[in-house]
């Protein structure tokens, strides 16, 4: 116990520091499968919630042929894995410490581990490959700035990444980061975006959240600090001029949210919290977890955020999946690819600071062929873009039968 205690104490992670008492079992290993008829047994690990999503067009993919085991870093992941019904069991990820990490893999005994985007843990990968275990990354991810981090402890994390047997990257890109990482000792192929194939059918409606087919609906998602000053001045220029229009802001943390309400209260806009149910206000600050895809869906026009500031931007996808136009600044890193398949489609527009982004926001209600264009533009760049699940799916049943 003072390992674990020290653990907890000196964790970097602040939410996951807050969450590490939620079923403590499951992050000392205390599993209890139930029992898998002899099936092949595949262990997929996802960060989050966002993971989680990305793999349910997979699992469904799987049908009822494999023993699925699905585990997830935090308490948001977990928790729509176990609503979601599609793995056989769900737990959390127990702590990557040796004792812990070896019992699970002692109580699973998966026949693969299978690892989303860069959930890389030395001690997990250690022990997968002690105990001959295929290790695949599927959907693999380097963004510019986790690549700089790994690169400079090379001499450390080759060793372990390079017992990674076969790492499916989304593009070229994070494929040659990967490589260079693995050393050349794990295959590298490009699988494309597990995240353009999911399912974004909705049945939400305009009228589930108080809203005319004449509400001129704006909304934000996943802002970082620095952000929300600028959407609150963009708000304020707006309104100023269309008395239909309603922003919905999400901020990419919900512990951000009293810090948000501070900054709108500074502002004078009046606001409502999604959670109190009153969406008459022209602000709605949305302030649970879970409901983003759905306001996307009504929208008409969204923000991606983490863009405007030094964030490296958040995921385009899910609102342009929707045939929804785009906006978002130039900091995109994380998501580079995706930001330039929507730009090159017409289905995104750059904006460069507030008056940038109040100006393509009045653009598009002054102009409907524009909007309707733009959005059909996005939806047309998902499109193009599908097929890696598919991909996926063949890939990792080759690897097991190899």
């Amino acid at each position: 116990m003072p390992l674990i205690a020290v653990f907890v104490l000196f964790s970097t992670t602040t939410g996951y520091r807050k969450e590490f008492f939620y079923k403590l079992s499951e992050r000392l290993a205390i599993y209890k499968l139930s029992h898998r008829n002899l099936k092949t047994t595949l262990w997929i690990h996802c960060a989050s919630l966002g993971e989680i999503r990305a793999v349910e067009p997979i699992l469904d993919g799987f049908g009822d042929k494999y023993y699925i085991v699905l585990t997830s870093t935090t308490k948001s992941g977990r928790d729509y894995a176990q609503k979601l019904q599609k793995a056989d069991f769900v737990a959390l990820l127990p702590l990557d410490i040796f004792p812990f990490m070896c019992k699970a893999f002692n109580v699973i005994k998966p026949d693969m581990l299978i690892l989303v985007e860069t959930e890389l843990w030395v001690t997990m990968l250690y022990t997968a490959a002690r105990k001959n275990i295929k290790i695949i990354t599927i959907n693999g991810r380097m963004s510019t700035k986790s690549f700089k981090a790994y690169k400079r402890l090379k001499f450390f994390w080759s060793r372990f990444m390079k017992l990674i047997n076969v790492v499916m990257a989304r593009n070229k890109d994070d494929a040659d980061r990967f490589a260079f990482l693995t050393g050349g000792k794990s295959e590298i192929v490009i699988s494309g975006n597990i995240k353009y194939d999911r399912n974004f059918t909705l049945n939400s409606r305009r009228e589930d959240f108080s809203l005319s087919e004449e509400d001129f609906v704006f909304t934000v998602g996943s802002t970082k600090e620095g952000e929300e000053e600028i959407i609150a001045d963009v708000y304020n220029k707006i309104t100023s001029r269309f008395s239909k229009i309603k922003f919905f802001l999400a901020p990419r943390h919900l512990s951000r949210v009293k810090t948000v309400m501070e900054i709108l209260k500074g502002k004078r806009i009046k606001y409502s919290l999604f959670s109190e149910g009153d969406f008459n206000s022209k602000f709605i600050l949305i302030d649970v977890f879970g409901k983003l895809q759905s306001i996307y869906s009504v929208s008409d026009v969204c923000y991606v955020g983490g863009s405007l500031v030094n964030g490296g931007g958040q995921n385009p996808i899910e609102p342009a999946a929707y045939a929804k136009p785009v906006l978002f600044g130039r900091n995109m890193n994380n998501f580079k690819t995706e930001s330039e398949i929507l730009l090159k489609y017409g289905g995104a527009l750059i904006v460069e600071n507030a008056s940038d982004l109040a100006d393509s926001i009045k653009k598009f209600i002054s102009d409907k062929k524009f909007l309707e264009d733009t959005g059909r533009n996005a939806l047309k760049a998902i499109e193009s873009q599908n097929g890696a699940v598919s991909f996926t799916i063949k890939k990792i049943k080759e690897s097991l039968d190899a």
